[in-house]
Protein backbone atom coordinates (compact mmCIF):
# COMPACT_ATOMS: atom_id res chain seq x y z
CA UNK A 1 0.00 0.00 0.00
CA UNK A 2 1.15 3.55 -0.40
CA UNK A 3 2.37 5.77 2.11
CA UNK A 4 0.32 7.75 4.98
CA UNK A 5 0.29 10.77 6.20
CA UNK A 6 -1.71 12.79 8.67
CA UNK A 7 -1.15 15.95 10.73
CA UNK A 8 -2.52 15.97 14.34
CA UNK A 9 -2.30 17.89 17.47
CA UNK A 10 -2.06 19.37 20.12
CA UNK A 11 1.16 18.29 21.20
CA UNK A 12 3.62 21.19 23.06
CA UNK A 13 6.80 19.70 22.29
CA UNK A 14 9.47 19.12 20.04
CA UNK A 15 8.73 15.33 18.95
CA UNK A 16 10.99 13.80 15.98
CA UNK A 17 11.30 10.25 16.22
CA UNK A 18 11.23 7.27 13.23
CA UNK A 19 10.45 3.46 13.84
CA UNK A 20 10.89 0.60 11.19
CA UNK A 21 7.22 1.57 9.78
CA UNK A 22 6.40 4.87 11.46
CA UNK A 23 7.46 8.45 11.77
CA UNK A 24 6.61 10.98 13.68
CA UNK A 25 7.99 15.06 13.24
CA UNK A 26 7.24 18.33 14.00
CA UNK A 27 6.23 20.96 12.24
CA UNK A 28 7.76 24.41 11.15
CA UNK A 29 6.47 27.25 13.18
CA UNK A 30 4.65 24.60 16.12
CA UNK A 31 6.76 26.30 18.82
CA UNK A 32 5.16 29.47 18.07
CA UNK A 33 1.53 27.75 17.77
CA UNK A 34 2.60 26.00 21.30
CA UNK A 35 3.12 29.40 22.84
CA UNK A 36 0.14 31.17 21.25
CA UNK A 37 -2.35 28.36 22.75
CA UNK A 38 -0.74 28.79 26.42
CA UNK A 39 -1.26 32.12 26.53
CA UNK A 40 -5.11 31.75 25.75
CA UNK A 41 -7.94 33.01 27.48
CA UNK A 42 -9.37 29.92 27.01
CA UNK A 43 -6.71 28.18 29.15
CA UNK A 44 -6.96 27.69 32.91
CA UNK A 45 -4.23 25.51 35.05
CA UNK A 46 -3.29 23.75 31.93
CA UNK A 47 -6.72 23.36 30.51
CA UNK A 48 -7.69 24.80 27.32
CA UNK A 49 -11.84 25.39 27.28
CA UNK A 50 -14.33 25.59 24.12
CA UNK A 51 -15.01 29.07 23.01
CA UNK A 52 -17.86 31.02 23.25
CA UNK A 53 -20.52 29.75 20.71
CA UNK A 54 -20.39 32.35 17.81
CA UNK A 55 -23.91 33.20 15.83
CA UNK A 56 -24.08 34.48 12.67
CA UNK A 57 -26.96 37.46 12.24
CA UNK A 58 -28.52 37.82 9.34
CA UNK A 59 -29.47 41.06 9.50
CA UNK A 60 -25.74 43.02 9.34
CA UNK A 61 -23.86 40.17 8.57
CA UNK A 62 -22.29 39.99 12.28
CA UNK A 63 -21.11 37.23 14.70
CA UNK A 64 -22.57 38.03 18.42
CA UNK A 65 -21.31 35.60 21.33
CA UNK A 66 -24.38 33.44 22.83
CA UNK A 67 -24.40 32.96 26.81
CA UNK A 68 -23.07 29.20 26.31
CA UNK A 69 -19.78 27.73 25.09
CA UNK A 70 -19.40 25.65 22.02
CA UNK A 71 -18.58 22.28 22.52
CA UNK A 72 -16.32 21.08 19.87
CA UNK A 73 -13.75 23.35 18.96
CA UNK A 74 -10.25 22.79 17.54
CA UNK A 75 -6.61 23.48 18.32
CA UNK A 76 -3.94 24.05 15.52
CA UNK A 77 -2.01 20.79 14.54
CA UNK A 78 1.55 20.73 15.50
CA UNK A 79 3.05 17.44 13.93
CA UNK A 80 2.96 15.26 11.49
CA UNK A 81 2.96 11.35 11.20
CA UNK A 82 3.88 8.96 8.27
CA UNK A 83 3.59 5.52 8.22
CA UNK A 84 5.57 4.10 5.08
CA UNK A 85 3.20 1.21 4.21
CA UNK A 86 -0.56 2.15 4.73
CA UNK A 87 -2.57 5.62 4.10
CA UNK A 88 -5.29 3.98 5.69
CA UNK A 89 -6.87 6.45 7.43
CA UNK A 90 -8.23 4.78 10.57
CA UNK A 91 -5.39 2.84 10.93
CA UNK A 92 -3.20 6.47 10.96
CA UNK A 93 -6.08 7.72 13.80
CA UNK A 94 -5.82 4.67 15.66
CA UNK A 95 -1.95 5.09 16.10
CA UNK A 96 -2.84 8.90 17.49
CA UNK A 97 -5.59 8.01 20.15
CA UNK A 98 -2.71 4.86 21.42
CA UNK A 99 0.04 8.08 21.14
CA UNK A 100 -1.99 10.07 22.64
CA UNK A 101 -2.94 7.72 25.61
CA UNK A 102 0.86 6.94 25.89
CA UNK A 103 1.62 11.24 26.02
CA UNK A 104 -1.82 11.22 28.65
CA UNK A 105 -3.78 13.88 26.37
CA UNK A 106 -5.89 13.71 23.43
CA UNK A 107 -4.37 14.37 20.40
CA UNK A 108 -6.39 14.08 16.99
CA UNK A 109 -6.77 14.19 13.20
CA UNK A 110 -9.66 16.20 13.13
CA UNK A 111 -9.87 19.37 12.23
CA UNK A 112 -12.03 20.12 15.26
CA UNK A 113 -11.54 17.06 17.30
CA UNK A 114 -12.18 18.54 21.29
CA UNK A 115 -15.37 17.80 23.42
CA UNK A 116 -15.98 20.46 26.09
CA UNK A 117 -12.19 21.09 26.85
CA UNK A 118 -8.81 19.31 26.47
CA UNK A 119 -5.42 19.47 28.58
CA UNK A 120 -2.42 20.40 26.84
CA UNK A 121 -0.33 19.67 28.86
CA UNK A 122 1.27 15.57 28.77
CA UNK A 123 0.44 13.56 31.23
CA UNK A 124 -2.87 15.21 32.69
CA UNK A 125 -5.08 12.29 31.88
CA UNK A 126 -2.97 8.94 32.76
CA UNK A 127 -0.83 8.22 35.75
CA UNK A 128 2.15 6.76 34.24
CA UNK A 129 5.01 8.05 32.40
CA UNK A 130 7.02 6.47 29.80
CA UNK A 131 10.64 4.96 31.39
CA UNK A 132 12.98 3.64 28.85
CA UNK A 133 15.69 5.33 26.28
CA UNK A 134 12.79 4.44 23.57
CA UNK A 135 9.59 5.28 25.14
CA UNK A 136 7.23 6.89 22.17
CA UNK A 137 8.84 4.87 19.60
CA UNK A 138 8.09 1.42 21.59
CA UNK A 139 4.48 2.71 22.61
CA UNK A 140 4.08 3.32 18.45
CA UNK A 141 5.44 -0.70 17.83
CA UNK A 142 2.95 -1.71 20.44
CA UNK A 143 0.25 -0.19 19.26
CA UNK A 144 0.82 -1.28 15.52
CA UNK A 145 0.87 -4.53 16.20
CA UNK A 146 -2.04 -4.31 18.05
CA UNK A 147 -3.65 -2.64 14.89
CA UNK A 148 -2.30 -5.81 12.65
CA UNK A 149 -3.51 -8.38 15.54
CA UNK A 150 -7.19 -7.49 16.20
CA UNK A 151 -10.30 -7.17 13.95
CA UNK A 152 -11.15 -3.33 12.90
CA UNK A 153 -14.22 -3.72 15.53
CA UNK A 154 -11.56 -4.06 18.32
CA UNK A 155 -9.25 -1.68 17.53
CA UNK A 156 -11.90 0.67 17.40
CA UNK A 157 -13.37 -0.27 20.71
CA UNK A 158 -9.86 0.39 21.84
CA UNK A 159 -10.03 3.96 20.99
CA UNK A 160 -13.57 4.22 22.22
CA UNK A 161 -11.87 3.13 25.89
CA UNK A 162 -9.57 5.75 25.68
CA UNK A 163 -11.93 8.64 24.43
CA UNK A 164 -14.30 7.65 27.17
CA UNK A 165 -11.16 7.48 29.92
CA UNK A 166 -9.59 10.59 28.62
CA UNK A 167 -13.49 12.51 28.79
CA UNK A 168 -13.85 11.77 32.25
CA UNK A 169 -11.16 13.83 33.43
CA UNK A 170 -13.07 16.69 32.72
CA UNK A 171 -12.51 19.20 35.78
CA UNK A 172 -16.01 20.34 35.48
CA UNK A 173 -17.59 17.29 35.32
CA UNK A 174 -20.25 16.12 38.01
CA UNK A 175 -19.29 13.05 39.88
CA UNK A 176 -22.26 11.16 38.14
CA UNK A 177 -20.64 12.02 35.00
CA UNK A 178 -17.19 11.25 35.60
CA UNK A 179 -18.46 7.95 37.44
CA UNK A 180 -21.00 7.10 34.19
CA UNK A 181 -17.57 7.35 31.51
CA UNK A 182 -14.78 5.54 33.86
CA UNK A 183 -17.69 2.36 34.24
CA UNK A 184 -18.10 2.79 30.39
CA UNK A 185 -14.23 2.40 29.81
CA UNK A 186 -13.87 -0.47 32.16
CA UNK A 187 -17.36 -2.20 30.73
CA UNK A 188 -14.88 -1.31 27.49
CA UNK A 189 -12.32 -2.97 28.75
CA UNK A 190 -13.97 -6.07 30.11
CA UNK A 191 -15.56 -6.68 26.33
CA UNK A 192 -12.37 -5.82 24.85
CA UNK A 193 -10.74 -8.85 26.32
CA UNK A 194 -13.83 -10.91 25.61
CA UNK A 195 -15.87 -9.99 22.68
CA UNK A 196 -18.51 -13.55 23.35
CA UNK A 197 -19.07 -11.94 26.91
CA UNK A 198 -21.48 -14.05 29.02
CA UNK A 199 -20.96 -11.79 32.21
CA UNK A 200 -23.01 -10.13 34.57
CA UNK A 201 -22.19 -6.39 35.16
CA UNK A 202 -21.36 -7.74 38.66
CA UNK A 203 -18.85 -9.90 37.71
CA UNK A 204 -17.48 -8.48 34.92
CA UNK A 205 -14.55 -6.23 36.30
CA UNK A 206 -13.08 -9.23 38.35
CA UNK A 207 -13.25 -11.41 35.59
CA UNK A 208 -10.82 -8.59 33.24
CA UNK A 209 -8.53 -8.45 36.38
CA UNK A 210 -8.17 -12.00 36.93
CA UNK A 211 -7.39 -12.40 33.07
CA UNK A 212 -4.33 -10.41 33.70
CA UNK A 213 -3.44 -11.80 36.95
CA UNK A 214 -4.34 -8.08 38.40
CA UNK A 215 -5.39 -7.68 41.89
CA UNK A 216 -9.28 -7.11 42.10
CA UNK A 217 -10.13 -4.51 43.95
CA UNK A 218 -12.47 -4.64 47.10
CA UNK A 219 -15.38 -2.00 44.75
CA UNK A 220 -14.78 -4.86 41.46
CA UNK A 221 -15.45 -7.73 44.23
CA UNK A 222 -19.10 -9.78 43.33
CA UNK A 223 -21.04 -9.68 46.82
CA UNK A 224 -22.13 -12.41 45.29
CA UNK A 225 -23.62 -11.22 41.85
CA UNK A 226 -23.49 -7.44 42.66
CA UNK A 227 -20.10 -5.00 42.97
CA UNK A 228 -20.35 -1.81 44.93
CA UNK A 229 -20.10 -0.03 41.22
CA UNK A 230 -22.15 -2.03 39.58
CA UNK A 231 -24.58 -1.23 41.86
CA UNK A 232 -23.88 2.91 41.59
CA UNK A 233 -24.33 1.83 38.12
CA UNK A 234 -27.73 -0.11 38.13
CA UNK A 235 -29.19 2.97 40.31
CA UNK A 236 -27.91 5.53 38.29
CA UNK A 237 -29.23 4.11 34.92
CA UNK A 238 -32.51 2.12 36.14
CA UNK A 239 -33.93 4.12 38.77
CA UNK A 240 -32.55 7.62 38.20
CA UNK A 241 -30.70 7.70 41.20
CA UNK A 242 -27.11 8.63 42.19
CA UNK A 243 -26.49 7.10 46.08
CA UNK A 244 -29.97 8.02 46.60
CA UNK A 245 -30.69 11.54 45.27
CA UNK A 246 -31.44 12.79 41.72
CA UNK A 247 -28.14 12.65 39.87
CA UNK A 248 -26.12 15.71 39.76
CA UNK A 249 -26.43 16.69 43.31
CA UNK A 250 -24.39 14.64 45.13
CA UNK A 251 -20.87 13.35 44.97
CA UNK A 252 -19.84 9.69 44.67
CA UNK A 253 -20.68 7.78 48.12
CA UNK A 254 -23.11 10.29 49.29
CA UNK A 255 -23.86 11.98 52.44
CA UNK A 256 -21.03 9.71 53.91
CA UNK A 257 -17.56 10.72 53.13
CA UNK A 258 -15.10 8.96 51.64
CA UNK A 259 -11.67 8.30 52.82
CA UNK A 260 -8.98 9.96 50.32
CA UNK A 261 -7.39 6.22 50.01
CA UNK A 262 -10.98 4.91 49.40
CA UNK A 263 -11.90 7.15 46.20
CA UNK A 264 -13.45 4.90 43.99
CA UNK A 265 -13.54 6.78 41.09
CA UNK A 266 -9.92 7.60 41.50
CA UNK A 267 -9.15 3.77 41.50
CA UNK A 268 -11.51 3.06 38.28
CA UNK A 269 -9.80 5.51 36.08
CA UNK A 270 -5.85 3.77 37.17
CA UNK A 271 -7.50 0.49 37.10
CA UNK A 272 -8.78 1.61 33.51
CA UNK A 273 -5.15 2.54 32.42
CA UNK A 274 -3.72 -0.53 33.52
CA UNK A 275 -6.26 -2.44 31.56
CA UNK A 276 -5.71 -0.77 28.44
CA UNK A 277 -2.07 -1.14 28.82
CA UNK A 278 -2.62 -5.04 29.30
CA UNK A 279 -4.94 -5.01 26.21
CA UNK A 280 -2.11 -3.46 24.40
CA UNK A 281 0.19 -6.54 24.68
CA UNK A 282 1.72 -5.43 28.08
CA UNK A 283 0.21 -7.42 30.44
CA UNK A 284 3.35 -8.28 32.81
CA UNK A 285 4.68 -4.75 32.37
CA UNK A 286 5.21 -3.84 35.72
CA UNK A 287 3.07 -0.89 36.19
CA UNK A 288 0.06 -3.02 35.06
CA UNK A 289 -0.15 -4.83 38.49
CA UNK A 290 1.09 -1.29 40.61
CA UNK A 291 -1.84 -0.39 43.31
CA UNK A 292 -4.66 1.41 42.06
CA UNK A 293 -5.63 3.83 45.02
CA UNK A 294 -2.30 5.82 45.62
CA UNK A 295 -2.31 9.25 44.62
CA UNK A 296 1.13 9.14 42.60
CA UNK A 297 2.70 8.59 38.89
CA UNK A 298 4.33 5.24 38.26
CA UNK A 299 6.95 4.27 35.87
CA UNK A 300 5.42 2.42 32.42
CA UNK A 301 9.00 0.33 31.08
CA UNK A 302 8.87 -0.89 27.70
CA UNK A 303 11.81 -3.01 29.01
Amino acid sequence: MPEGSVNFGFLPKQLDISTEEISIETLAGSEDVIQTIRASKQVDKDWNYAPPHDTLKKSNGDFSELPYPTRVFSLPPTHLLRHKKDNDKSHLEFLIWCLGFFEGLRLTTEKAGYLDATPIKPGKLTDFHLSGETKIGNALELAERYWRDHRPVQNKRMTGIIHCLFLAQNRRHMPFEKFTYLYMALDGCYKATSETGGHSHGKRIAWTCKQFEMSVPDWANPHPNQTEISKVRNDTIHETLFFGEPIGFVPYGGSSTLAPESNVPLQMHALTCRLIVALLGMPNAEYVHTPVDKRQNFDLCFT
